[in-house]
């Protein structure tokens, strides 16, 4: 049975989090947006660590019919 990843979610809080960074610095919050800044890193970090554990679950499962 396959785990369902979620890439999803991460990268639209990374998406949440760009924009917010974006206001902030509108309203010349520097500091928050810096906060924002970095908790859209953090979003997206997780999303590509999602997609290569995607990637890798879909190549095993190819390796897996093809020996079958």
């Amino acid at each position: 049975m396959t785990q369902l990843i979620d890439y999803a979610h991460p990268c639209m809080m990374a998406e949440n989090a760009l924009k917010k960074l974006h206001d902030a610095a509108l309203q010349r919050d520097y500091d928050a947006a810096v906060q924002y800044g970095i908790e859209a890193a953090v979003e997206v970090r997780l999303t590509i660590q999602n997609l290569k554990l995607m990637k890798e679950q879909e190549n095993a499962l190819r390796k897996q019919t093809e020996t079958v």
